[in-house]
């Protein structure tokens, strides 16, 4: 299987923009023109926040979409433990070229990735259309909500405290790294800023035990977040 970091490095990719519901991926460079496209699959989610990952199959969210998946032939369980970045790589590099990918790519979202079984891979420079647009709010859009409703889920556990809180740092990182790269749409920028302007009291809150206080300002957020699908 081809390296594709090469490959993108060479076209002078900066950033990435997909729609997982659609199966579709496309990357842009710094002036933001698409300079190549794809069609993907998931294969495997990895959290850095517990050294976790889970087959893309499994997770309840990208069932609920109609995410198109990559299911491994053999695999045993549907969330591995105590796996490093390098590993997840390895595990999913070895579905992809079962899967018969093209590529394996790993999408960013802060310091977790997901890993992404890359088709029909075409270079070519085009405007960004309509539904590109649409697409890249809805994904950007997307993701904040998937994150917050991981979130939630974890901080609904008292024993998950400490997990929340460092993932809620490395989201906050993430989503300053959407805004400064991926978002365009003034009004989601704004929603982030806030957002951002939240997690930071929210992290102190938790540390203060007011945990469920917490978790019932990350609903109203997920809730204010869908609406602007």
């Amino acid at each position: 299987m081809q390296n594709i970091a090469n490959v993108l490095d060479a076209l002078g990719v900066v950033n990435f923009g997909a729609d997982l519901v659609g199966g579709k991926i496309h990357w842009t460079n710094k002036e933001g023109e698409i300079v190549a496209f794809a069609n993907v699959k998931a294969i495997m989610s990895w959290a850095a926040t517990n050294n976790s990952a889970m087959w893309a199959h499994a997770v309840g969210q990208f069932q609920d979409a109609g995410v198109p998946c990559v299911v491994p032939k053999d695999a045993i369980s549907e969330y591995i433990s105590n796996i490093n970045d390098e590993q997840a790589a390895e595990f999913a590099q070895k579905v992809a070229a079962e899967a018969g990918a093209q590529f394996l790519y790993r999408a960013a979202n802060g310091a977790n990735g997901l890993y992404l079984a890359i088709f029909d891979f075409e270079e070519g420079t085009r405007e960004l259309t309509t539904e590109d647009i649409t697409r890249r709010r809805r994904s950007a859009i997307g993701y904040v909500v998937q994150m917050l409703g991981n979130l939630a889920e974890i901080l609904n556990n008292k024993k998950r405290e400490q997990e929340a809180v460092k993932l809620l740092e490395h989201f906050q990182t993430a989503l300053k790294q959407q805004v400064e790269q991926v978002l365009k749409d003034e009004d989601v920028i704004t929603e982030a800023k806030k957002l951002d302007g939240s997690m930071s009291v929210w992290i102190s809150k938790i540390l203060a035990g007011e945990r469920k206080d917490v978790l019932a300002f990350m609903k109203q957020a997920i809730s204010k977040w869908q609406r602007m699908l």
